[in-house]
């Protein structure tokens, strides 16, 4: 029998929906943003050969985005124009939602699914699962490959003061280097509040995180550097 989900209740699903997939996972959500934890779970599942399919509709993907997906092996992303569904599921479970897979939607908004098992319901698994397959018929495959980018190894104050006034001008918001919240621009402050509570235990400057303080672009950063080196000569250099 099918169960009813609150915003909570659905994210757990989804969540167990990805770690307990063997052969098979789809998820199909038109705005895309992982969370750190959704990554993780997805890693994991391509770490275990389960081939992933995920169907998206709604933004054009950050490079920081693909990059962190193109990093996986058996994931298959597609491109659905005017994608309003939001259904998750493996080879025996089922959540269909409201909640996009968006960190924002799972931290802020109210949201409600429906929890479907193929044993209990199986032909309201077959028809919904049947509906994804025909979306990704009708989907623009999308071809995965990490951007290679250079991360600029020293900072030079002669330099940096020989270019004075030929930077671009900075932006006003950045991107926390370790959830990519958006945060204000501040090669000085680059965490968001709670990860720097989290970073602040340890202080290691030199800790490796996930992306760019200014362009949210996946890359390695630190406390000490911050930025990628195309956005370090475009506003610190």
């Amino acid at each position: 029998m099918a169960e009813f989900l609150t915003t909570n209740g659905t994210s757990y699903r989804i969540e167990t929906i990805i770690m307990e997939a063997k052969n098979t996972l789809t998820l199909v959500s038109p705005y895309l943003q992982l969370s750190k934890t959704f990554y993780e779970r997805i890693k994991d599942a391509s770490n275990r050969k389960v081939k992933i399919r995920i169907i998206y509709g709604k933004d054009d993907l950050k490079p920081n985005e693909k990059n962190s997906l193109a990093e996986l092996v058996n994931v298959e992303l597609y491109f659905f124009e005017n994608l309003h569904a939001k259904c998750y599921f493996n080879d025996e479970d089922m959540v269909i939602t409201s909640m996009n897979m968006y960190e924002f939607s799972e931290k802020n908004n109210r949201e409600m699914g429906v929890y479907i098992s193929k044993t209990a319901d199986p032909t309201l698994y077959k028809k919904a699962s049947d509906e994804a397959q025909s979306m990704i018929q009708s989907s623009e495959i999308i071809q995965l490959a990490k951007t290679k980018r250079e991360f600029y190894k020293d900072r030079n104050p002669q330099v940096e003061n020989s270019n004075v006034g030929k930077y671009s001008k900075k932006p006003d918001r950045g991107y926390c280097i370790r959830c990519k919240t958006r945060i204000p621009y501040d090669i000085d402050r680059p965490y968001c509040w709670n990860c720097y509570n989290v970073w602040a235990q340890f202080g290691n400057p030199f800790y490796e995180e996930n992306a760019c303080h200014a362009c949210g672009e996946y890359e390695m950063a630190t406390m000490d550097k911050p930025l990628c080196v195309d956005c370090f000569r475009k506003y610190e250099k």
